[in-house]
């Protein structure tokens, strides 16, 4: 698992050319150039990242309670003041039935000490260490994950990106075809051929794919937005995408539905296992615990504050060793109530594993049909697309000709348009299934797995 990330450290900018022509342009060649710079600088995934390596300081820091904990102290005191008892008189020649004020202890004092905790048997704590393992584990399927939903967002946009500036040249050819319309349409008017209502009709249309080439170049320049924030690129840097995606064969997707390999799959069962691992962490309350101490200590104690004279300090030294064992009995059955508590959770998350499942199936069953739908639809769109252009043609021939009218002709023109439209979002539609049969079937996550060579 933890070789699977070595991806996401490992990716540069390879293959990509940076030129400079009035302003900064990135021109990536292939789609998977696309990828991979996507991977090495999206914002998010760095993000990921570092989410994981908190989760590996966290696993050592639980695993450093297994060591031994050692601490050591120091102390000095002045006791300038010491504190006097009264004590009978006799005792030191005085008169009997008097008291005299007597101070005890040395007026300066220094300390040191060492002591060492060692845990012997602690199940929770070797139940916590296995609970910060599969919680790495966990937060290694989520950046896998978030690789994943970057790359299928990085592919959709790209394919939406060169979708619209198809659909934008389409456009401008029909523009062009209608100019030159309404130019030999005028001139029909001028010598009284067609009525006024036919050459404003003609005014219309063009006025109205004027329209939608404004509209389709907004639509192209938001993907373009999005797609620079989603390889994070500054949104004064121009792009260029040279790979032509009508032109790229299709990726060699099977029928099998590999629901291991499914990321989402992956990461509710480890949640699983980590609500397993949460029960145990419970259960272990009810377990004794065991641990060792040891202690050393060194006392010094003078009245005078000398350099360290050897014949003013009174030392002592004291060392103490020891075990302690901590055992259960009672807590007002707060344990079980918690154990319950996680068993509960346990369930609700096999029952998410059964709905995602169904989920995933359903996604992986409906980007099948939709992707031989899609392919079949393709193919039709192109030959209609023909036909719609002889069709086209024809009238438009006709119409020059004074044998057709303007309706035929204009219906014939809205045809072409339909046609190129539904080849559009006929491509559109098969690239998104695509990228959906890759990614609900797990062959995506494994083609990320498999970019290490190593694995």
């Amino acid at each position: 698992m933890r070789q699977k990330l070595n991806i996401l450290f490992a990716i540069t900018f390879y293959l990509i050319t940076l030129t400079v022509s009035g302003q900064e342009q990135l021109i990536f060649n292939t789609l998977e150039e696309t990828i991979s710079y996507a991977i090495a600088n999206n914002n998010d995934l760095a993000k990921a990242r570092k989410n994981q390596e908190i989760i590996l300081a966290q696993i050592a820091e639980v695993k450093g309670q297994v060591l031994p904990q050692i601490n050591s102290s120091a102390g000095f005191s002045d006791n300038f003041s010491l504190q006097q008892q009264q004590l009978p008189a006799e005792i030191f020649g005085g008169e009997p039935g008097t008291t005299i004020a007597v101070a005890f202890g040395n007026r300066f004092q220094y300390s040191v000490g060492v002591n060492v905790q060692q845990q012997l048997i602690d199940f929770r704590l070797f139940s916590s260490i296995k609970s910060t393992t599969a919680l790495s584990e966990l937060r290694e399927l989520q950046t896998l994950l978030s690789t994943q939903d970057l790359i299928v967002n990085v592919i959709q946009t790209y394919v939406q990106i060169q979708v619209s500036q198809k659909q934008i040249e389409l456009l401008e050819q029909n523009y062009k075809r209608t100019d030159n319309l309404i130019e030999i349409s005028y001139a029909k008017f001028q010598e009284g051929i067609i009525k006024k209502l036919d050459l404003n009709q003609l005014l219309v249309n063009r006025s109205n794919i004027q329209t939608q080439v404004e509209d389709a170049e907004f639509g192209k320049n938001q993907l373009v937005r999005l797609f620079k924030v989603l390889l994070n690129i500054p949104m004064s840097t121009e792009v260029q995408l040279n790979e032509n995606i009508e032109d790229r064969p299709p990726y060699p997707l099977g029928s099998e539905l590999l629901m291991g390999a499914n990321l989402q799959y992956q990461q509710l069962d480890k949640s699983i296992e980590l609500s397993i691992i949460d029960q145990k962490l419970v259960k272990s309350e009810y377990l004794p615990t065991m641990s060792a101490n040891f202690g050393y200590n060194y006392l010094g104690q003078a009245n005078k504050f000398s350099d360290f004279d050897p014949s003013v300090y009174q030392d002592q030294f004291s060392g103490t060793w020891g075990l302690s064992v901590r055992i259960p009995i009672f807590d007002g059955f707060q344990r079980r109530k918690r154990l319950k508590q996680k068993v509960f959770a346990t369930e609700q998350l096999e029952l998410d594993r059964a709905t995602l499942q169904l989920n995933i199936k359903k996604e992986f069953d409906d980007a099948s049909e939709q992707l031989i739908l899609s392919n079949s639809q393709i193919k039709s769109q192109e030959l209609n697309m023909d036909l719609a252009q002889e069709n086209y043609e024809g009238i438009r021939a006709s119409y020059n000709e004074g044998v057709a009218n303007l309706s035929e002709l204009l219906d014939s023109e809205f045809a072409l348009r339909q046609a190129q439209s539904n080849y559009l979002n006929a491509l559109l539609q098969a690239k998104v299934s695509e990228i959906s049969l890759l990614k609900s079937s797990g062959k995506l996550s494994q083609l990320i797995s498999n970019l290490n060579p190593s694995n």
